[in-house]
C-alpha cells in the first residue's frame, strides 16, 4: 500500500503556525538561511517513521528538487525510496530524478501553451503592484508572492474585484492551466502537472493497486480524488472549495486543524492499513478452508 501525502500544511508547518506548542514537543524538519522554519510533533515524527516501515510512503509537493533535499530529515532519515516533487513535475527515486518520468513531463508540456507564454498572458496579475515576486519551478508552473496589505487595499479602494481569483483561475482555465491561492502564494499550474498522474506511474512500476493520500490544497485534489481513501485536513483551500468538488465517500475530513491535523491523518492511516491488512487476511484464510 502506498501512503501519498503532501507537506506544507498537511504534515509539517512553519514556525508561525507553531507558537502555542511547547518547544520541546516539536522536531524541525526544514532549515533555510540557518533558521529552523518547518516542524512537525515528536509525536507525529514516531508515527511517521513506523509508516514508513509498513507502507510506501511518498511525499508529494510543490516545492522544487532543491527545497525538498534541503528538507534532511525527510532526505536523509526518513529516505522515501520515491518523492514527488514540482507538483508532480518530477520524481526522485532514492534521491535521483527518474529520468523515464521526466521524459514523459516533457512531452506533455510540449502540447500545451508552455509557461512562459503563460507568463506574459498573466501578466496582469504578475506585473501587478501588490504581488512581490514570481518565479517558475524548474519551468514546469509559476509561483508568486502576494503583498496581501496592498491586495486588501487594492480591495478595499474598489481597484480590486473580491472575486479577482475566480477570474483569474477562470482565465487560466481557458490554457488549461490552474490557480491555487494557499496564503500569500499564488500556484499557476499546467493542469498535466499534477500531483495524481506521478502517483499512478509509480503504482504501475511497484505494481501496488491501494493508496491512501492526504492533502490541504487545491494542487492536492487530483491524489484525494483518485484515492482508495483520502484524507483532508480541517484547514487550507481544499476544505473551503470541497462543496465545488467531487469527493468519493472515501475522504476523511479531520477534526483536528493545524499541526495536529497531521498527527491525526497519520493515525487513521494507520488504523486503515491495519483493517486493510486484516480482510486481506480474512479473505485469504476462507479461501483457503
Amino acid at each position: 500500500m502506498i501512503f501519498a501525502s503532501d507537506l506544507d500544511s498537511t504534515l509539517i508547518y512553519s514556525s508561525r503556525h507553531c507558537n502555542l506548542i511547547n518547544e520541546e514537543n516539536l522536531f524541525p524538519v526544514d532549515f533555510y538561511n540557518n533558521n529552523m522554519c518547518s516542524f512537525i510533533t515528536k509525536s507525529l515524527q514516531h508515527k511517521l517513521e513506523h509508516i514508513n516501515e509498513i507502507m510506501l510512503f511518498i511525499p508529494v509537493t510543490t516545492r522544487s528538487p532543491e527545497q525538498y533535499t534541503r528538507m534532511k530529515y525527510f532526505y536523509d532519515i526518513i529516505k522515501p525510496k520515491y518523492a514527488v516533487v514540482a507538483n508532480g513535475g518530477i520524481i526522485l527515486k532514492n534521491g535521483i530524478e527518474l529520468k523515464s518520468w521526466t521524459d514523459i513531463t516533457s512531452n506533455k508540456l510540449k502540447k500545451i501553451v508552455s509557461v512562459r507564454n503563460m507568463i506574459g498572458l498573466c501578466s496582469f496579475f504578475l506585473e501587478s503592484d501588490f504581488i512581490k515576486s514570481y518565479k517558475t519551478c524548474e519551468d514546469l508552473f509559476i509561483y508568486s508572492i502576494v503583498d496581501e496589505d496592498k491586495l486588501a487595499n487594492n480591495i478595499t479602494n474598489g481597484k480590486v474585484s473580491l472575486d479577482y481569483f475566480e477570474v483569474l483561475r477562470s482565465f487560466c482555465e481557458g490554457y488549461n492551466y490552474s490557480v491555487s491561492k494557499q496564503g500569500k502564494k499564488v500556484y499557476i499550474v499546467p493542469n498535466c502537472i499534477n500531483k495524481y498522474d506521478p502517483i499512478n506511474y509509480i503504482m504501475q512500476l511497484e505494481n501496488i493497486n491501494i493508496f491512501f493520500a492526504a492533502g490541504d490544497s487545491l494542487l492536492d485534489y487530483p491524489i484525494i480524488k483518485h484515492s482508495n481513501y483520502g484524507l483532508v485536513p480541517s484547514h487550507g483551500e481544499l476544505l473551503s472549495n470541497l462543496r465545488e468538488k467531487t469527493l468519493h465517500n472515501n475522504v476523511y475530513i479531520t477534526k483536528e486543524s493545524g499541526i495536529f491535523a497531521g498527527e491525526e491523518i497519520l493515525n487513521i492511516v494507520h488504523q486503515k492499513f491495519h483493517e486493510i491488512n486484516d480482510i486481506s487476511r480474512n479473505e485469504v484464510c476462507s479461501y483457503i478452508e
